[in-house]
């Protein structure tokens, strides 16, 4: 009988890192945390990572087959970070290559959103698939395709930015340098600009978080509802010309934003199907929230590019 496979995921966070023993099934067990922010240098933060990777293969007698890391801005390719905005490094660092000197195992390293695809491919809604779109919705947003059962990295190992898609020509300012793109509207940062906008407009005092707006969606509030009415309108408009270039069989929503459900859902659904091509209009793909929200889809997705 054959041995059941596992892995170490890590899940490289700007305040956290998260790191846990993952089996086949997407089980996670043994977990534990480090404080990112603690490492004065890419070095001091890999030893300490190093460490809790062997205490926990230490402590199982089950065989890891090696380990996978999510981290903001990895690449792929050439298993490095290089200026990331979210972590406290901003210069290039190969780190796939020092934490398997330093643990002596198999190391692979993605972008955290393309983790979280691979996870949702792996152990999520979208097993059995072979072409689909996960989207994260967090303090910004990231991106993980997967074309013919496999991710997309392109040439550079950076393919798949759908949220620095422009979305709004000269729109709002981005974190990139540029102006307009997705990330600035269907973010949990977007989406508060857009709260802030709108409130202020009518005498109102703005809502302080996403989680706010959803609940003041929940209890009626038209203004909590014509935040998401708007930000559906930008999505739904970005995803449609997606779809035209990769035809992907469902789009799926991960992140905090993607709590919202059918708030977030129906009028970017509404917009999407708007703006198809129309020779898609047979073959939509279905917009749907992720079967990992109440999981570590980072951490289990980081494990599964070793599984």
């Amino acid at each position: 009988m054959a041995k059941k496979k596992y892995a170490i995921g890590v899940d490289i966070g700007a305040s956290y890192t998260k790191v846990g023993l993952v089996d086949e099934n997407g089980n996670l067990s043994r977990e534990t945390s480090l404080t990112t922010t603690q490492y004065k240098t890419p070095e001091d933060f890999v030893a300490a990572l190093a460490l809790q990777v062997q205490l926990i293969t230490g402590s199982t007698e089950a065989k890891v087959n090696g380990v996978g890391v999510g981290a903001p801005n990895a690449n792929y390719h050439t298993g490095g970070i290089n200026n990331s905005a979210n972590l406290p490094w901003k210069e290039y660092f190969p780190l796939r290559d020092v934490l398997m000197e330093a643990i002596d195992m198999p190391v692979k390293v993605t972008n955290d959103a393309k983790a979280a695809a691979q996870g949702e491919l792996l152990f999520g809604k979208a097993k059995g698939m072979k072409d689909f779109i996960q989207l994260t919705l967090g303090t910004g947003v990231g991106s993980g395709i997967v074309s013919n059962g496999e991710l997309v990295y392109g040439h550079d190992g950076m393919a798949g930015e759908v949220g620095h898609i422009i979305a709004k020509p000269n729109g709002r300012p981005c974190g990139c340098g540029r102006r307009g793109c997705l990330e600035t509207y269907a973010s949990a940062t977007g989406i508060l600009n857009t709260a802030q906008k709108i409130m202020l407009a009518n005498g109102l005092i703005p809502f302080q978080s996403s989680r706010e707006i959803t609940e003041a969606a929940m209890s009626g509030n038209p203004m909590a509802l014509e935040v998401f009415n708007q930000t559906g309108k930008v999505l739904g408009k970005v995803l449609a010309n997606v779809h035209s270039v990769l035809s992907p069989q469902a789009i799926i929503f991960f992140g905090g934003l993607a709590n919202a459900g059918d708030f977030l859902l129906v009028p970017t659904r509404k917009a999407f199907e708007e703006e198809l091509l129309f020779v898609y209009k047979d073959s939509k793909p279905e917009l749907m929230i992720s079967g990992l929200m109440h999981r570590n889809a980072a951490v289990l997705g980081a494990a599964a590019m070793v599984i």
